[in-house]
């Protein structure tokens, strides 16, 4: 996997070590935009293992009302982000860098959205980014970000659930995507 070079030390600081049912991950982005959909290819992953998943689409306004109901201290948004790194590189990015990436094609701007929810939920939110390669009409991933989601998924797991697998939500193994 390609990533930014503090992303695992990061991501583990953000949420080793917190109870999954404290976590929100929310996927985002449009799945007929080719590397766009990353955010709700990466929840597929994710889904099976972990208890509070979203898939936003490209509206996440619409889905704050869930998200403040399951009363979560993380709130971790996975979606494309155009920093300038290779397709495929992974970066946390926080709200008050939301402006200094290219972020999807969300109808709202994702700095707005994460205030509004870490005020309603006094959640940490952050976004967990990938470089696309491409952002056109394709329902598939490119290979390298298809890579990282599946890597990344793995990375998240592993904090996560440990190489048990998180209780109640896994079939008890850290799955292998190859």
């Amino acid at each position: 996997m390609i990533q930014s070079p503090d992303f695992y030390s990061v991501l583990t600081s953000r949420i080793g070590g917190i109870d999954p049912e404290q976590i929100v991950f929310v996927g985002l982005g449009n799945r007929m935009l080719g590397d766009d959909g990353i955010g709700p290819a990466l929840l597929d992953h994710l889904k099976k293992y972990l208890p509070h998943t979203v898939d936003a689409g490209v509206t996440l306004e619409e889905y704050t009302g869930v998200i403040r109901r399951l009363n979560p201290s993380v709130i971790v948004i996975l979606d494309a982000a155009d920093f300038g790194a290779e397709p495929g590189q992974i970066k946390i990015i926080m709200a008050e860098e939301v402006s200094l990436v290219r972020i999807g094609t969300h109808k709202i701007s994702l700095d707005i959205i994460m205030e509004y929810l870490s005020s309603e939920t006094g959640a940490e939110i952050f976004i967990l980014g990938i470089q696309p390669e491409h952002i056109s009409y394709s329902s598939n991933l490119s290979p390298s970000v298809d890579r990282a989601a599946r890597e990344c998924a793995e990375v998240i797991i592993s904090l996560l659930c440990g190489k048990n697998g998180c209780e109640n939500h896994s079939s008890g193994f850290i799955p292998s995507f190859d």
